[in-house]
């Protein structure tokens, strides 16, 4: 402990907890960075992911109640698929917001264009071309679907190495402030040693 007698205590005692400061105020900084990020994260995943895959699941949906349709047209219970063909640009429209990649931006675009010719095949009565655009379409959403996983994924393994390195932040913060809380004891300590006792005086020499 020599050498807290070496250096002026109260400069370095200063100087340390400014060090606390700065410590505790980067981090906090860094915290922000990481909660901000993170919150963009969570709703890329329900905004371009989760809401994504549930209009995936519709357009679907609905190709498959056309197939039905063009296989037993007089059911009661199926729509005409004029109905769904609007709802299908309803749900293309709003999948377009969303977050695309390049690839899902290429088969979505390759999607858009097969409703637009099922539409005319459906027009023209045209049941096997119709059948086909179909199963090309559904192959497409397929595909979509597998997208919307894949950049999830991307997404929770990325925001799982935040959560690391912001554990491993918080630990390295808290140990370096331990250390330097036990060196402000020992200069304290030794500042207090160095103070000089009162002498008695001998009264004889009054």
């Amino acid at each position: 402990m020599k050498w807290t007698y070496a250096i002026p205590h109260k400069f370095t005692t200063s100087l340390l907890l400014l060090t606390v400061i700065l410590i505790v105020f980067f981090n906090n900084l860094q915290e922000r960075r990481n909660s901000s990020e993170l919150r963009i994260a969570f709703d890329s995943i329900y905004e371009d992911r989760l809401l994504a895959e549930s209009y995936i699941l519709q357009l679907s949906s609905i190709l498959h109640e056309i197939d039905g349709w063009i296989k037993t047209p007089k059911t009661p219970n199926t729509a005409h698929p004029t109905t769904q063909l609007q709802k299908i640009d309803a749900l293309n429209l709003l999948y377009q917001d969303t977050q695309l990649t390049q690839k899902e931006a290429e088969y979505f675009t390759h999607f858009t264009a097969l409703t637009q010719q099922l539409k005319n095949e459906l027009k023209k009565e045209n049941i096997e071309n119709t059948k086909k655009i179909i199963n090309s379409a559904l192959l497409d959403l397929r595909s979509l679907s597998v997208i919307q996983v894949t950049e999830a994924e991307m997404i929770m393994s990325k925001t799982d190495r935040m959560l690391t390195i912001s554990s491993i932040s918080s630990q390295v913060e808290m140990g370096i402030i331990i250390a330097i809380g036990l060196m402000i004891q020992a200069l304290l300590f030794a500042s207090k040693t160095l103070q000089p006792k009162n002498s008695s005086i001998d009264p004889r020499l009054n």
